[in-house]
């Protein structure tokens, strides 16, 4: 639960206020999960502090919460390609997400529970936290602006695929699939800096 809660620090996901008196504050609670190896071996207890979405009200907490993910038919069609044009192929996964994008509502959530440093103060978001109903939409459109800023631009039959070139990017959510004609163009990043960093060309 520290490093969660250290994580969400750095990342300045939010800041610590006092409670309005004319806001509801958000509910969260803790997710626990196991890591396992592939041996089925317990590697690592993982934690995540998450808001309690179904709380929230449309049009108060939120207003538009669809984003695009590639379609199936389209994911087929991309490895045609990748096969006729000889095209490398990578997978990436941007860890964390959701945590990158600002939000455009005012949104007040509890502190973390065992976590709290001692006052009745609520954590004021900056950035979008697990749980919400609009942190998808908020995550494609940070990851679309990011793409967009390098060249790419999402096509028309699929706004969860993105061209420049000869090179696409087809988006599920937090998992990207890069197909390119240049091993180097899609090798040699961690992918939990791709979005914070830029893509490595």
């Amino acid at each position: 639960m520290l490093d969660e809660v250290n994580s969400l620090n750095q990342n300045k996901t939010w800041e610590l206020v006092d409670p309005p008196k004319d806001r509801r504050i958000l509910s969260g609670k803790w997710v626990y999960k196991l890591k396992r190896g592939p041996h089925g071996e317990v590697i690592r207890h993982k934690s995540r502090w998450v808001v309690r979405g179904f709380t929230q009200e449309e049009g108060i907490d939120y207003d538009e919460t669809f984003a695009s993910v590639v379609k199936p038919m389209s994911y087929k069609a991309l490895f045609a390609i990748a096969a006729a044009l000889d095209l490398e192929i990578e997978q990436m996964d941007v860890k964390t997400a959701f945590l990158y994008g600002y939000i455009d509502h005012e949104i007040y959530v509890e502190q973390p529970h065992h976590m709290t440093d001692g006052t009745s103060r609520v954590c004021k978001l900056r950035k979008a936290l697990y749980g919400l109903k609009q942190a998808p939409r908020i995550w494609y459109q940070t990851l679309t602006n990011f793409l967009r800023n390098l060249g790419f631009e999402p096509i028309s039959a699929d706004l969860g695929i993105f061209v420049r070139s000869n090179m696409y990017i087809a988006v599920y959510v937090d998992d990207l699939l890069i197909i390119s004609d240049h091993a180097a163009t899609i090798s040699g990043c961690p992918p939990s800096e791709t979005v914070k960093t830029g893509y490595c060309t």
